[in-house]
């Protein structure tokens, strides 16, 4: 709060209050040096003298404007804002002539984050003071960040530090406003002036921490963190940054320590409930990250990450019905695209009737989400309406095989429609739960047989066991390092001299290419597959396919081809846990981690198996991949 002398602006002088019968009320005098006592008590930080003795000055003089101003710099000061605004505002009606009021009540409104609110507050305070003041405008820049309006929060805080070079708070909020403009070299030049002008300040550690996150300078940010928890043990916000960057690591059970840390520290911290949710998760502590996500929407009710969140917690338990409304919240977060442009159009939720209305359904997730909601395509069809389909160029040629159905693609001009709705928010519209599936309904898709007959033509028709491989998912899927097994990590697979290994592998990491070519099992057919349609060939013409989770391993269950899958510790919703098949494919054998990051054991079972299964092969003179 501002620096709060007494104003020298009076109210009116009123008389004493005093009751027949009682002990005459202090003086005036008397009433003076209460005031300078429950003055010096608030300098010395002394809340609680100072508020009694304030308390008792406005019993006798209720037109006691610095009483009330003060009563509410207190109210500030112990984090009750929002009386703090009513304690300054009933100060402001016995004089709103004080500039430091204005101030003050900007910053209660502030940390409510009742911007325009405070904004106007300054500038009031602006009005008053007649004059330039490096205070106001750091505060004023303050609010100006947080309202977006950026450039002229940076003029605001430049004007501040012109008019004192050593305010230091106007150099870390500067540092912030720098590094939402993208500038970071100058944010971090701000936090390192912050720093020097006081190195106690925990604050400025706190946010150089979070630019070295975003600068993926990982360990100087840990340091920054520990620093400000270091210096102000009671800072949850700085518990919260340091536990969500040890998330990011995936120091798991480091990152609960500290955001349960912050959460005894602040027990309404929504955000660090919601983050604690989704360590909880990683560890495969399902029902304990419900209790968070449930938490965090309590305290923060349109909470859309921690409400998605929990719906992929109990879609991953298998909770459907539960879990596809929480699961259709995903277009409110930042975690996923935008809403698809629909024009106004309503989405279909399964209640309207199609009969005699078009149906738009798009695609709106990844290849492999897209192909895993195509099942419900034909059903969708069936009702009656006409069905448009707006899928990725990629996936096109498998799409030819939906009879009756149109066909578009993103970027292209679209028919009128009545109702839309994105593909994987079709199992919520048809009502899917797992009781439901059926294996009658794969294979839903099949190769086009113009590239199937070109693959027949490049691969063998008879020899050993034909296994396709895939070991990389998408690089750019978050947190896709602990989903992809990597082709390093399979070659134990490799040594099966029975088995002809193909890699469907299209785009190669660091270190591949030279791995395939210093195993001549592996036949690279990658750089060869130019769509979906080459790779559905190229699976159709294989006995199994051994992959980690891709879009790969969708279109070989779609296929209804054998495909065993390689699974982190706590996989993606849909393979749920504690099972080695998956009612989405009928033709999937799944192999989990049975501890966070052991790929080993995968690949030694999946080796084990895979020996079996290629000598009945080779005995038999027939395919039993995927048979258990």
């Amino acid at each position: 709060m501002a620096n709060n002398k007494r104003s020298k602006a009076k109210g009116p002088e009123l008389p004493l209050a005093s009751q027949p019968g009682q002990a005459a009320p202090p003086t005036l005098a008397e009433l003076e040096s209460i005031f300078a006592q429950a003055l010096a008590f608030h300098r010395a930080g002394m809340l609680a003298e100072a508020e009694q003795l304030y308390r008792r000055v406005l019993d006798h003089r209720p037109g006691s404007f610095d009483c009330q101003h003060l009563l509410g710099v207190i109210s500030h000061q112990r984090g009750n804002c929002l009386d703090a605004v009513r304690q300054i505002d009933a100060a402001l009606k016995i004089n709103s002539r004080v500039a430091d009021a204005h101030l003050n009540r900007g910053n209660a409104l502030l940390r409510l984050k009742r911007f325009d609110e405070a904004l106007a507050s300054y500038d009031k305070a602006i009005a008053l003071k007649g004059e330039p003041d490096a205070a106001l405008m750091n505060c004023r820049g303050s609010a100006l960040r947080n309202l977006g309006r950026l450039d002229e929060a940076l003029e605001d805080l430049d004007r501040a530090i012109a008019l004192r070079p050593d305010l230091l708070e106007a150099y870390n909020n500067r540092a912030n406003v720098l590094k939402d403009l993208d500038r970071p070299e100058a944010a971090l030049a701000d936090y390192n002036r912050a720093i020097a002008l006081k190195p106690d300040n925990a604050n400025a550690f706190n946010n150089r921490g979070t630019l070295q996150k975003l600068l993926e300078q990982h360990e100087q940010a840990l340091l920054d963190y520990e620093k400000a928890i270091a210096l102000k043990p009671d800072y949850p916000e700085a518990f919260y940054n340091y536990g969500t960057m040890l998330f990011e690591l995936d120091r798991f059970d480091a990152a609960l320590t500290q955001l349960g840390r912050a959460i005894e520290l602040r027990p309404d911290y929504a955000e660090a409930f919601y983050n604690r949710g989704t360590t909880l998760m990683a560890l495969g502590r399902i029902d304990d990250a419900l209790a968070d996500f449930a938490k965090a929407i309590a305290l923060q009710p349109d909470y859309p990450e921690a409400a998605w969140n929990r719906g992929l917690c109990n879609l991953l338990l298998g909770h459907c019905r539960e879990g596809w409304p929480d699961y259709d919240r995903r277009w409110q977060t930042t975690q996923t695209p935008s809403l698809w442009h629909h024009g106004g159009r309503p989405q279909w939720n399964g209640h309207e009737a199609i009969r005699g209305n078009t149906l738009l359904l798009h695609s709106e997730q990844g290849h492999g989400d897209t192909i895993m909601a195509l099942r419900f395509v034909r059903p969708v069809a069936n009702m009656g309406g006409r069905v448009i389909l707006d899928a990725p160029a990629a996936l096109q040629p498998l799409l030819t095989q939906f009879d009756g159905i149109r066909l578009t693609q993103p970027g292209e001009p679209l028919p009128a429609f009545d109702l839309h709705c994105p593909l994987m928010s079709l199992p919520r519209a048809l009502d899917v739960t797992l009781e439901k599936m059926h294996a009658d309904d794969v294979p839903y898709l099949s190769a086009p047989a113009a590239h199937l007959e070109k693959w027949r033509q490049r691969l063998p028709h008879s020899g050993p066991l034909k296994v396709g491989i895939n070991w990389a998912g998408n690089p750019t899927f978050k947190r896709d390092d602990l989903r992809s097994i990597g082709l390093a990590r399979m070659l134990p697979l490799l040594a099966q001299s029975d088995v002809q290994f193909y890699s469907l592998q299209k785009d190669l990491r660091d270190g591949d290419a030279e791995l395939l070519r210093s195993h001549p099992r592996i036949e690279p057919l990658g750089e060869d597959i130019e769509s979906f349609g080459d790779t559905a060939a190229i699976i159709s013409l294989m006995d199994l396919v051994i992959s980690s989770d891709t879009s790969l391993v969708h279109l070989a269950g779609a296929l209804g081809k054998p495909v065993w899958i390689l699974l982190q510790f706590v996989p993606d919703w849909r393979w749920l846990l504690d099972r080695d098949d998956s009612p989405w494919y009928p033709t999937a054998r799944l192999f989990r981690q049975t501890e966070m990051g052991d790929w080993n054991g995968v690949i030694s079972r999946v080796a084990a198996e895979l020996s079996v299964s290629a000598a009945t092969f080779r005995d038999a003179g027939a395919p039993t991949s995927g048979s258990r």
